[in-house]
């Protein structure tokens, strides 16, 4: 009984969190306590999670006394478990992060920050330990609508437009979703996913439901950020606060993998549905391709991260359409190592935004004088994006690799490399255009980095408290990878 209280206590810490932050709207100050107090709870317990589930494997908790599959589920396995604790510490470092007033004004801190951050996490760990479809759309919506506060918040014509397309793109996958739930539960009678899963085993149902199996592949990969649906990811994530970037791009899209997961290792196994699988893996080599150029084609750095990150998408997803345990630990290892680089370093972008009034590198000149351990940490984040061994970027990719060589699927793998290389360039292009000298006149009313750190230490100190995470995933991996491994055999046994 109480490891169920360890899955639920994360998702009721953000619920009720949120409430509290409404009834205190006029009081900032308080709105942080509550969520930085929260979430630092959220994560304490998450981690006794990931530890309860690698000792039994599996928790479920029937809410309300109904018996599954009747009743509303809550399930946690070792890769929920691991999905829950890095939301929770991307949570309590952006909570640390938007402390400082100079990267999100009081103002918009007042007219919804803080509700709208925990009501979204809330949706998120939600969708993580859901047990059934009906639920898993619940939770997009709770997701959905709070984002898009987020996204908008400010009300600036940018954050308006981007914000639209956002969630118009949005709502037309969460009817896609509506419509397959309604295709499984009108064959089947179940939107359970244990339930599911078996009754879908019957060959008497399978031509009926491979609609609800294109619908949900559509649905997921639009969240996801897929080729030929991630227009609306970089249209959207460059226009608001540097702090809800991070959190959402370290996150929102995540989701979609986790349950494009979920669908083809329980519902659609991709050994018996073979379209699926290779549709999966064009579309992971397109998306690859696609981000990475459109990341060498921007100059402001917050779409080149955007750009990048819907490249990497295309890695994550190649490892489920590799379909072998090795590749699906490959993927979940690939993503918790992204969120954490990926919400860094727009953290850094943050920073580095704020100190020049600018994100277009190409203006920002001679940074790594005038900054070096920004510049430095900026430098480093690059190179575990990249996968510079041995950072965590390369343990990732080398087991994709590795599993993709395993099945003979050499044309994926060069590409993803030689996507890598892409990746290493529009870093470059970025170090050597926004860090290196240049012969342009400094902009002398821009402060000292002493001056800088002082008084935005509360933005290093969440970048270093995610820094930390990374050089730990980096420089001993065997625990993780091994957690990966065993949560990879589980969604395979499904």
């Amino acid at each position: 009984m109480q490891d169920s209280y360890y899955m639920i206590t994360p998702l009721l810490m953000y619920m009720l969190g949120g409430m509290l932050c409404l009834l205190f709207s006029k009081y900032v100050r308080v709105q942080r306590v509550i969520a930085l107090l929260g979430s630092f709870i959220a994560l304490i317990i998450a981690g006794k999670l990931v530890v309860a589930v690698d000792a039994v494997e599996t928790i479920s908790l029937q809410i309300g006394g109904w018996e599954e599959p009747f009743g509303i589920t809550i399930f946690v396995d070792r890769f929920a478990a691991l999905m829950v604790f890095i939301t929770a510490l991307l949570a309590f470092a952006v909570s640390i992060y938007s402390f400082s007033d100079n990267v999100l004004s009081v103002k918009k801190k007042r007219i919804g920050f803080y509700p709208s951050l925990l009501f979204m996490l809330t949706g998120i760990t939600g969708a993580f330990i859901t047990r059934d479809l009906f639920n898993l759309y619940v939770w997009f919506e709770v997701m959905l609508v709070s984002s898009f506060v987020l996204i908008t918040l400010g009300s600036k014509k940018d954050q308006l437009q981007g914000g639209i397309k956002y969630v118009v793109i949005n709502f037309v996958a969460s009817s896609f979703l509506l419509l397959a739930i309604g295709i499984l539960y009108g064959t089947t009678g179940n939107v359970n996913f244990t339930a599911l899963s078996e009754s879908l085993r019957q060959p008497e149902v399978r031509n009926i439901t491979q609609l609800a199996s294109v619908l949900l592949l559509v649905s997921f990969g639009i969240k996801a950020a897929l080729f030929p649906f991630y227009f609306w990811l970089p249209a959207s994530y460059h226009t608001p606060p540097i702090a809800v970037i991070a959190i959402v791009s370290g996150l929102l899209t995540k989701v979609g993998v986790y349950t494009l997961i979920r669908t083809y290792t329980m519902l659609f196994p991709l050994h018996q549905h073979y379209d699926a699988q290779y549709i999966l893996l064009v579309v992971a080599c397109v998306t690859m391709l696609i981000g990475v150029l459109g990341a060498i084609a921007q100059s402001d750095m917050r779409k080149v991260l955007a750009y990048n990150l819907i490249s990497k998408i295309g890695f994550m997803v190649f490892g489920l359409a590799v379909y072998t345990p090795a590749a699906l630990a490959g993927t979940i290892f690939y993503m918790l190592h992204h969120i954490l680089v990926k919400t860094n370093l727009f953290f850094t972008a943050g920073v580095i935004g704020k100190v020049t009034g600018t994100y277009q590198y190409k203006k920002m000149g001679n940074l790594y004088a005038r900054f070096p351990v920004l510049s430095f940490a900026f430098l480093l984040l690059a190179l575990v994006l990249v996968g510079i061994p041995p950072f965590s970027g390369f343990w990732g990719k080398f087991m994709l690799a590795e599993a993709g060589i395993e099945v003979e699927q050499f044309l994926p793998v060069a590409l993803m490399l030689f996507t890598s290389l892409l990746t290493l360039y529009s870093m470059v292009l970025i170090w050597k255009n926004g860090f290196l000298p240049k012969s342009i006149v400094e902009n002398q009313q821009i402060p000292g980095e002493r001056v800088v750190m002082k008084t935005y230490a509360c933005m290093y100190l969440a970048g270093a408290l995610l820094f930390a995470f990374t050089l730990w995933i980096s420089f001993s991996p065997g625990w993780l990878i091994g957690y990966t491994q065993k949560a990879a055999f589980q969604l395979m046994e499904n």
